[in-house]
């Protein structure tokens, strides 16, 4: 596998490392990895998701914000999500803006779901899909986004999250391009209390 370690100048012209991995000489495409703020893309569901990609042949694509860091402690978390939006952007628009992919698959975790609508506005339609994991849907852009898109996606949210509300998925259940799942007892890390199998 071959790795690229790069970085864009984002949000408050902050440095935003990204990574490229790659298994295959001419990769089916890109998949995008969103984590969360406390969720990186080192943790599980990102992980196995990227392990998954490069052995289907594509390129995977970790975007690192570090949002954790001091640099941010003084940032509230409109600002943050502020950079998050921008940042995500100049990272997808430097890498796409210099390849040729097929096909794009965006996976966002929690905090990282609410990039995803931008993400979907920059790749091109026909070529996209989408994995929303624990979305915050308080998050309107996220919501709505949900509710309207027409790129495939999957919606995954367990029913103890505190981030899941029933009416809302009863209203993205109906969008015919979303697929959803949710798991019985399920928390934020889609985990079942006291049940690890």
């Amino acid at each position: 596998m071959q790795e690229k370690s790069r970085s864009v100048l984002g949000y408050n012209r902050m440095k935003i490392p990204y990574v490229i991995q790659s298994s295959a000489e001419n990769p089916k495409g890109l998949a995008i990895m969103l984590p969360g703020i406390g969720y990186t893309v080192k943790s599980p569901l990102f992980h196995f998701s990227s392990g998954a990609f490069l052995n289907k042949e594509y390129d995977v694509l970790h975007v690192n914000y570090p949002y954790y860091s001091i640099d941010y402690e003084n940032f509230s978390f409109e600002e943050i999500t502020s950079a998050l939006i921008n940042d995500v952007s100049t990272v997808l628009n430097e890498v796409v803006n210099h390849t040729i992919y097929k096909s794009y698959y965006v996976l966002g975790k929690s905090f990282g779901t609410m990039a995803i609508p931008t993400a979907l506005d920059i790749l091109p339609i026909e070529n996209t899909k989408a994995v929303w994991l624990t979305p915050r849907l308080i998050d309107l852009s996220v919501y709505q986004t949900l509710r309207a898109c027409k790129q495939d996606g999957l919606c995954v949210i367990g029913d103890k999250d505190p981030f899941y509300d029933v009416v809302k998925m009863n209203n993205i259940i109906l969008n015919p391009s979303i697929e959803c799942m949710i798991p019985t007892n399920a928390n934020h890390a889609l985990e079942v209390d006291n049940d690890i199998l």
